[in-house]
């Protein structure tokens, strides 16, 4: 006689999860003087590492990280240390993590660059212009793209549920748009100075996608 019984449907696998937290470093001089900053070494501008141990509260902050990244530059070390310095011995410091070189117009503001053929054409496409002695756009999205990819195949662990960034605000445009469909460089938006943003993000046929953007 064949089995007559109810059978339980099948368990579907649960599908992986992983909090993304992005932090923004704090300002510095040439941020506040809304000069062009990006491979420039410069420290945090005076009492903002005062001001970002204001900040430690933000709930994000309170979680659990299996991975900690930060780009290497000093703005970056020093958010780390305000923020989070409990956090600091397990950090990895990564050059892909850096602003983009802008090379000779390093310090320079848009009132300084605004008549410079070049720029305008930098401005209208970044792809088709480079700063002089600065960095390719296309370079920039290679490393960063290269970064986010290692970062999808660490998140692959069981035990990776939480991983914070420290970077810059190009960097994390950058990273919005490869992560959140339909977003590009240009109209993703990346937290002030000091600040936070949290994506959830869950597996989905291969692909990472959020399920919930906090900011």
């Amino acid at each position: 006689m064949g089995n007559t019984g109810t059978q339980s449907p099948q368990t579907q696998p649960a599908q992986p999860e992983l909090e993304l937290v992005l932090v923004r470093h704090g300002y510095t001089q040439w941020n506040q003087e809304r000069r062009y900053l990006g491979s420039t070494d410069m420290p945090l501008v005076a009492g903002e590492a005062e001001r970002l141990k204001g900040l430690q509260a933000q709930p994000p902050l309170g979680g659990e990280f299996q991975r900690v990244y930060c780009s290497d530059l000093r703005r970056c070390r020093e958010t780390l240390a305000a923020l989070v310095p409990h956090l600091e011995p397990q950090a990895v410091y990564d050059l892909r993590l850096r602003e983009m070189d802008f090379g000779a117009w390093e310090g320079c503001t848009y009132e300084q660059l605004k008549e410079n053929p070049l720029y305008r054409s930098w401005i209208d496409s970044p792809e088709a212009a480079t700063p002089p002695g600065g960095e390719a756009w296309g370079d920039f999205a290679a490393r960063v793209d290269l970064f986010w990819a290692q970062l999808q195949l660490e998140a692959e662990a069981p035990a990776v549920t939480g991983i914070l960034l420290v970077t810059h605000g190009g960097v994390i445009r950058q990273l919005l748009a490869r992560i959140i469909e339909g977003l590009t460089f240009y109209t993703a938006a990346s937290p002030a100075p000091g600040e936070v943003m949290v994506l959830h993000l869950r597996k989905d046929e291969g692909s990472w996608r959020v399920a919930e953007k906090e900011c």
